[in-house]
């Protein structure tokens, strides 16, 4: 069987991972501790935040079908939040069209699951992807080598995927063209809840753009838990400021467009993610080159949204099966 090594353990690596099992030898490298990506939670008892991705849609009967195991194990649900639009003028009631799943008992839950049964190697940066005549081999940051593989594919940000593949890679300009955003979250723990009215709100605001009240969602026990996320444009020009400064900005405009005193929680953690969503997407499902047996998949390659991350991943997936 060929050998492959899938560099990134977000949603889109971990489904490739999943389907090119079936067909070779894989190897998900993650340079984090945890898997999931910007599918992520955060723990301190007693509060439990998703700090990167707040909910999903699965709008394609691929992804619904993809789903519904998750969904009759309990590790996908719907949310069903109360969502609403916050802006100067007051509250009102937002209408939702399609279910707004979630892990359980967090984000990373379901990065966890479909892990289960593919080789990952966490806390592994690779650093450098080179190729002799065996394949590719990988060099992580502690200089280790791994491999040689037939193929490498990146599941990483569009601008570490255009960093990291060889200058050989044929799709680097349209990488390079990809435009991802920042984004702020402040995670905000509170040992007396407040009444916010909502679950999630979509705030019309120059700073915020999101108030989820984490600890509303399934299988959140403990304390009241708030997530404020900033507008992706925003961030981008505050990404240097210090964080104690941005948070505190942060707080001050959640706390004007709900009412609540938000400065009072006992819990304020800032998280920076320097690619939170895509604004420029290559608007191609995925990226093979067959001549170097090279590929990228990412959800910055459709769209920034969770089920984006899906279709690159299938979309590679498909195409891989007939190579291997």
């Amino acid at each position: 069987m060929k050998s492959i090594a899938i560099i990134g353990a977000g949603l889109a690596g971990l489904v490739l991972g999943r389907e090119a099992t079936k067909h070779a030898n894989v190897t998900v490298f993650e340079k984090s501790r945890g898997l999931g990506g910007r599918m992520a939670t955060r723990r301190a008892e007693p509060f439990t935040f998703d700090h990167g991705a707040q909910y999903f849609t699965a709008k394609s009967k691929s992804f619904q079908y993809f789903l519904a195991p998750f969904v009759a194990a309990g590790i996908v649900e719907d949310w069903k939040p109360e969502l609403v639009t916050l802006s100067a003028a007051g509250m009102s009631v937002r209408e939702r069209n399609y279910p707004s799943y979630v892990a359980n008992p967090g984000m990373s839950s379901l990065a966890k699951a479909l892990a289960e049964d593919i080789e990952t190697v966490t806390s592994c940066q690779i650093t450098e992807i080179t190729k002799d005549d065996g394949g590719w081999v990988l060099q992580d940051q502690n200089e280790e080598r791994h491999g040689p593989y037939d193929w490498v594919i990146s599941a990483v940000p569009s601008h570490q995927a255009s960093q990291l593949l060889p200058d050989s890679f044929v799709h680097h300009d349209a990488i390079t063209n990809v435009k991802m955003d920042a984004c702020f979250s402040v995670m905000l723990g509170f040992s007396d809840a407040f009444e916010f009215g909502f679950d999630g709100a979509f705030v019309e605001d120059e700073v915020i753009g999101w108030i989820a009240i984490n600890s509303s969602k399934p299988q959140r026990p403990g304390a009241q838990a708030v997530l404020v996320q900033s507008r992706n444009d925003w961030a981008e020009k505050n990404t240097e400021r210090e964080k104690s400064d941005v948070m505190q900005e942060i707080v001050e405009r959640a706390s004007a467009m709900t009412g609540q005193g938000l400065d009072r929680a006992s819990h304020q953690v800032i998280h920076r993610w320097l690619y939170a969503n895509t604004s420029r997407p290559a608007d191609q499902a995925c990226f093979i080159d067959d001549g170097e047996q090279l590929a990228a998949i990412g959800d910055w390659c459709v769209s920034g949204k969770v089920e984006a991350a899906f279709e690159s991943a299938m979309a590679l997936a498909a195409s891989l099966k007939d190579r291997l």
